[in-house]
């Protein structure tokens, strides 16, 4: 009885946490805070899953809400969907439920009890985004994003942050990249982390000089690897594909 108890309380809990993260996203998207929340599906609930979050997006447009948010699924590494969210001052971390969706709450909490059923898992990782390592962000959503997470030596972080300035990030302007952005973990990682997400079309954009390696051409981009190198402990690459369906984003601006 108590094994069930407990098992009831967790699920109840994990639900409010869904719940969090899908109702409580900015109401803008370019803010510097961003919120990233990584649920693993259970493979034999992929389309349930997906169902469940097409008809929590249906309430939301329902009710108004203008939390908005984007959805990726990751083609490398653990099959997670992410989504995410921005926030532009901490407090809005403090904020509850969008008053807005008052009248609909008990049906997103019903719906979200039903998402949790079909996960696994989920974790949550809060960014800081450094506007000044960073492009100025596009009026579109990229298709694709490759996304570098690198563990920064503790003692050579300021060394780090003055190659990104000075050589990589203008690196990336001269390849041609449009959607680029670098920021700092703040909660739910090392903070020792750093990641840089870049927006791309797709896969094909492999097949030639892509970013910074476009930006520098062969040579020098070896040149930049080998003092990346003597900076870092690691640092993994990773892609990701946008879900429109999947995600609850403003109206397009009218013309």
């Amino acid at each position: 009885m108590r094994s069930i108890l407990r098992r009831v309380v967790c699920q109840c809990a994990f639900a409010m946490v869904v719940v969090a993260a899908l109702v409580t996203s900015a109401s803008a998207q370019d803010g510097n805070i961003r919120s990233v929340t990584l649920y693993t599906v259970k493979p034999d609930r992929v389309g349930d899953f997906q169902a469940e979050i097409k008809e929590y997006n249906a309430v939301l447009a329902k009710g108004g809400s203008t939390h908005y948010n984007s959805v990726w699924l990751s083609l490398t590494g653990p099959r997670e969907y992410a989504l995410v969210s921005y926030r532009n001052k901490w407090a809005d971390l403090d904020a509850g439920a969008d008053p807005k969706m008052k009248d609909q709450a008990a049906d997103l909490a019903r719906i979200s009890v039903r998402i949790v059923d079909c996960t696994e898992s989920s974790r949550r990782i809060v960014d800081e985004i450094n506007p000044d390592l960073s492009l100025p962000p596009s009026n579109d959503v990229p298709k694709m994003i490759r996304v570098l997470v690198t563990d920064v030596r503790p003692d050579k972080i300021g060394d780090y942050l003055d190659l990104m300035k000075n050589e990589i990030l203008p690196a990336y302007k001269k390849g041609g990249v449009k959607d680029y952005n670098f920021a700092a973990r703040r909660f739910g990682a090392p903070s020792t982390e750093f990641i840089s997400v870049a927006g791309m079309n797709s896969w094909a954009d492999f097949d030639g000089e892509f970013g910074a390696e476009k930006g520098f051409g062969k040579e020098g981009y070896k040149a930049l690897v080998a003092k990346v190198r003597t900076l870092i402990t690691s640092s993994q690459f990773d892609v990701y594909r946008f879900e429109p369906d999947l995600s609850y984003m403003p109206p397009p601006a009218a013309k």
